[in-house]
Formats: C-alpha cells, structure tokens, sequence
C-alpha cells in the first residue's frame, strides 16, 4: 500500500465526526473530490475488517465496532482516566457545574473526558468532539500556550476561511497574549450561545502545553459571586492533573509545541 493510498484511506476516517456520523458513497466522493471507484474499494476494505458498517437500508456508512475496541486498547495502556476521574467528579461536586478535559491534537481541542454536573441544565457536549482553537476558552487557552507563529498560521487559516469568532487577528492576539500572562481563559456564548466556561492549562512531562481543564455551564449560573469561587477550584486541582500528566506520555498531535514560544 502506498503513501497516497494510506493518505487517501485516512482522509475518509477523518470526516467521520460527531456532526456527520454517517456518510453515503457519492456524497463522499465529492465531499473529499475524490474518485467514485478508489473510495468505494478503500470503504469496503474498511468494512470487512470492522472499522465501518453500512446500514443495509440506507447504505450509508457509519464507524464500526472496531474504534470502540482501539479505544479500550489506548484508555487501558494510559491508564489515566483512573486518576483523572476523581479528581474532575470533586471538582464537578464542588462547583455544581460540568468539568472538561479537552487535548490539543494537531491544530484542534478534543474533549476527551466530560464529568457531568447534577444540574438539570447542563453542559451539552459530547467526548470526542473537535473545535478550532479560537473558539471557546478550554481551546483559547491552549491557543494562547502555543509558538506565535503557530498562533497566527490557525488565525489566519480562520480568517481565511471566514469564521465569526475572529473579529480582528490583531485584538485576538493581544487577548492571547493577556489570558497567559493571567494564566486563565473565561467566554461566554462561543462554543454554544447560552454556555460559559473557566479554563486553566495542562502541561506534559516536558511543561509543554497539553490541553485544558474547564468548568463549563449555562452562563446565567455563573453571577460574579461564583465566578469567583471556580478560579480557585481550579487551581487547587490543576497540580494535581499536572503532576499525573507530567509521568506519562500522551499521544496526541503536538510535534510543533516543542518550539519555544516567542
């Protein structure tokens, strides 16, 4: 097998998301501008082995069985969410809000591990969705951690594309710049209109940034008064993350956080 075809087969994986779980043939191929016939032997490889099922009746393909084996496979190697839980459900008890573990892999946040507050309106996401670093604070903050030049080629991308949540490159990279001199991220109405959130950093074993801690909800329960009651919590817990995180090795996407921050 080539590079190009791993590349092609790989491309198909990736438009399998939480907003598009399901795919028909055609419309692949066009979404991805690809040849009708090459998608169709790379999905039905994918389908013989398990990796993607598609529904006799609307022969629409969706992720197989496969990905929920892969995902014990990497969740028991870890071995991390063991020691993670606890501490994110205190937090979640303690603020009465959502708790949300978010990973920066490649140029995106990925909510990797969601502790639900007992609040009947609560956080409405979902494990494994991926949002543009700009958006949001458990993904601003992570933005505001990494080399400037990488800040701006994102910026830039999403200017390019013309995504609302960038009114100006030059307002944004000040307020980067400002949320990792405070160490702290708050917004309200980004990710969803009615959510707020709180974020703070994770870093690796090299004290590379890793991804986020958030304490996110419904933006008419966070009044000044608890505003000032969660900074704290988090705080108070981020060292604990910090020095589990700091033991092992988490395999995300993050080759280019190596570089110095300038």
């Amino acid at each position: 097998m080539t590079s190009k075809t791993v590349d092609k087969a790989l491309s198909i994986l990736d438009v399998f998301t939480v907003d598009s779980p399901t795919w028909g043939l055609r419309e692949l191929a066009r979404h991805l501008d690809m040849n009708h016939t090459i998608v169709h032997r790379i999905l039905s490889t994918f389908e013989e082995k398990g990796y993607l099922y598609c529904h006799p009746e609307t022969k629409k393909y969706q992720l197989g069985i496969k990905f929920i084996e892969l995902n014990h496979v990497v969740e028991e190697h870890l071995n991390l969410f063991d020691l993670i839980q606890p501490i994110m459900k205190n937090i979640a008890l303690d603020a009465g809000e959502s708790v949300v573990l978010t990973i920066l892999d490649d140029e995106e946040g990925v909510f990797v591990k969601i502790v639900e507050s007992d609040q009947k309106v609560r956080f409405a996401e979902s494990v494994g969705k991926r949002n543009r670093l700009f958006i949001g604070a458990s993904h601003k903050i992570i933005l505001a951690y990494l080399p400037r030049h990488i800040q701006i080629k994102i910026i830039d991308q999403g200017i390019q594309d013309g995504d609302r949540h960038i009114d100006s490159k030059e307002r944004l990279l000040e307020r980067l710049e400002s949320i990792r001199g405070k160490g702290w991220c708050y917004t309200e109405g980004e990710t969803f209109e009615d959510v707020a959130a709180y974020s703070v950093p994770l870093f690796d074993n090299r004290q590379m940034i890793l991804g986020s801690l958030s304490i996110a909800g419904p933006r008419y329960r966070f009044s000044q008064e608890k505003s000032e009651q969660i900074l704290p919590m988090l705080k108070e817990n981020i060292e604990k993350l910090n020095s589990i995180l700091s033991k092992v090795y988490f395999p995300s996407r993050r080759n280019f956080s190596t570089t110095k921050f300038m």
